[in-house]
């Protein structure tokens, strides 16, 4: 079932799209008066003032261009660090998305399929979340049906000894064939025993 309304909350991940706002915002302020002092130190004629030399025009420029433009300057920084919450969410967003699928296959929870938007980043993350979700629910849909047929041979081991009727042996064989094959399962995995 797809939603209708889009997501209106941009911080998502706050910690790291804020880290990534600041960032451009100090890089669009620092662009602006590194361009605005290449321009001043290109300037190599100078001011006079009242028929004296005041010093080069470096300096002086670009104290009257950072004066008469500090406006541009932030306000530059702030368009920009808008721009960047926007390109920031297309990939805070599905990172939240991942984790919270992680969390909900750690809790147990296989039942779900993760999608994200049309212009998210990260839709081969999200796949291999989906592959390795939709992995562990075949297995372990097969461990149950293993179970329950070592359980059921178990009851009809139970009752042959009772009764003194049946192939015990037979259904005891049968049921070492099934746990083989539940533990040729298990063994697919590699667990560190070290770290538990």
């Amino acid at each position: 079932m797809e939603r209708k309304w889009k997501r209106r909350n941009y911080f998502i991940k706050k910690e790291l799209q804020g880290r990534y706002i600041l960032s451009l915002f100090a890089l669009v302020i620092l662009g602006s008066i590194l361009y605005i002092a290449i321009f001043s130190l290109c300037s190599e004629l100078t001011f006079t003032m009242n028929c004296l030399s005041s010093g080069k025009t470096s300096y002086l420029c670009l104290s009257e261009v950072l004066r008469a433009h500090w406006m541009s300057i932030l306000s530059g920084g702030i368009i920009g660090a808008a721009i960047w919450v926007f390109l920031t969410h297309r990939v805070a967003g599905p990172l939240y998305r991942v984790e919270r699928s992680i969390d909900k296959m750690a809790l147990g929870d296989l039942d779900f399929n993760m999608k994200l938007r049309k212009h998210d980043e990260g839709k081969d993350l999200a796949e291999a979340v989906n592959r390795l979700k939709n992995i562990l629910a075949s297995n372990i849909d097969s461990m149950r049906k293993l179970s329950d047929e070592i359980d059921n041979n178990l009851r009809r081991s139970s009752i042959a000894i009772q009764d003194g009727e049946g192939d015990v042996q037979a259904l005891i064989n049968q049921t070492r064939t099934i746990n083989g094959q539940l533990r040729q399962i298990l063994d697919s995995y590699t667990v560190n025993h070290e770290e538990r």
